[in-house]
């Protein structure tokens, strides 16, 4: 039996489809989620979400937001998504670097926050490139 997944942004749908598997990032590490999974409401993380349908995994960027799992239905609404589309790994690894490296320069509160979230983001484009190739 499968599941259907909405993924919905303020603005537009982003997905909706059937899946046989969800991962979310959830705040404190990745939800996984099957058919049958008891009822859920959760805060998600940036990060990288991931729809598993006939064996075959497709990565989604999400920048924050909920999801609520009920019936074999999940639901997520996010602030934002990012396109995967024109990445390249090569490209995508330096930025990695770069967003670490920036993290551990990072001096005020705000700066930590803000880095740390690109570092988010620049992990989820490595791991949605390395689910792609």
């Amino acid at each position: 039996m499968t599941m259907n997944i909405r993924v919905l942004t303020p603005d537009r749908v982003i997905c909706s489809t059937t899946a046989d598997e969800v991962v979310l990032p959830g705040l404190t590490g990745k939800i996984g989620v099957l058919d049958g999974h008891a009822s859920l409401i959760t805060a998600l993380d940036t990060g990288l979400l991931r729809i598993k349908l006939d064996n075959k995994w497709t990565p989604i960027i999400l920048c924050g937001g909920l999801a609520e799992i009920d019936q074999n239905r999940v639901t997520v609404l996010v602030n934002d998504v990012e396109e995967l589309s024109s990445l390249d790994l090569s490209e995508v690894t330096k930025e990695l670097e770069k967003a670490a490296l920036a993290v551990e320069n990072a001096e005020t509160s705000k700066a930590k926050l803000d880095t740390a979230i690109e570092l988010k983001k620049a992990t989820a484009r490595v791991e949605a490139l390395n689910y792609l190739s």
